[in-house]
């Protein structure tokens, strides 16, 4: 069994740390709150923006999970949490003989905008900060003397990630032509492949420098919209969703991470929003 560091043990890396421990792995969870992780998963508290909180670092690890979210949506957040905050776990394991090093990105790295399908070898010129900050990371990761590999998610949903079910009830409205593409993955399947990935490097499974983990199915704006709206039935009168909702217009591919063997828990957005919406009394 392996010896896994799994910093930025939120609701991602604290599932990971959950699934990674009943493996029988030994985990350590690095965050900067003192909420407990789950049963037989070490808490370390600590903060990757301050070198000097991560002075004692449990010795003899296998493995790196980088997973960390930035506390403001800002450039100088996201320079501080991902590209900085990596530089300094690094460091403070310069002396040990990690096996293998992941992080975790996003799409936010492509600049496709026309609805272009993207996958792992498709050129990230990024025009955001965000995805500036998060290639600058991906590439300190990569270039680290340790096997590496970078986990792109699409959006986000699961428990406790509800904007777009709000915007539905709110009447959301997005129009069919010209098409915005989204693209998303749920959280426990976010959990199940960064869980399929580490179990392969601490096998020694050979793994690619990068996965694009989205679900099978993109989707416009407007089915999405649509699709829930009918599955809610008492919504608000229609009215346009902001632009910061239609800010990617692009598909994801996710054959990479299939041919690697992974099945989807929810591999379209109707599997996963129907258990959310049921979960919260609304169908």
């Amino acid at each position: 069994m392996a010896r896994i560091l799994i910093v930025g043990a939120g609701d991602i890396g604290g599932h990971l740390a959950e699934r990674l421990i009943a493996s029988g792995h030994d985990v350590w969870g690095l965050r900067r709150s003192d909420k407990p992780l789950a049963d037989g998963v070490t808490l370390i508290q600590a903060d990757v923006a301050d070198p000097e909180t991560l002075q004692s670092l449990p010795p003899d690890l296998d493995i790196l999970v980088y997973s960390v979210a930035s506390p403001a949506f800002s450039k100088e957040g996201y320079h501080e949490y991902y590209y900085k905050g990596l530089k300094h776990v690094l460091k403070a394991l310069k002396d040990q003989d990690l096996k293998h090093t992941f992080f975790v990105s996003s799409s936010s790295v492509y600049h496709q905008m026309d609805g272009e399908w993207v996958d792992e070898t498709s050129d990230t010129t990024p025009v955001s900060f965000a995805g500036k900050e998060m290639l600058a990371a991906e590439q300190a990761l990569l270039t680290y003397k340790v096997p590496g590999t970078v986990v792109r998610f699409t959006g986000i949903y699961g428990p406790g990630r509800t904007r777009m079910i709000k915007q539905a009830q709110r009447g959301g409205h997005c129009d069919p032509e010209p098409p915005v593409w989204t693209n998303r993955i749920h959280r426990d399947d976010c959990v199940g492949v960064l869980d399929m990935l580490v179990t392969r490097a601490t096998r020694g499974q050979a793994l690619d420098d990068i996965y694009l983990a989205t679900d099978d199915e993109p989707a416009t704006l407007f089915d999405v919209l649509e699709w829930m709206k009918d599955r809610i039935g008492d919504v608000e009168p229609d009215h346009d969703v902001p632009e910061a909702t239609r800010r990617a217009n692009r598909r994801c591919s996710n054959k990479r991470l299939r041919d690697l063997g992974y099945e989807f828990i929810y591999p379209t957005y109707r599997d996963g929003y129907e258990d959310m919406l049921i979960d919260m009394g609304l169908v």
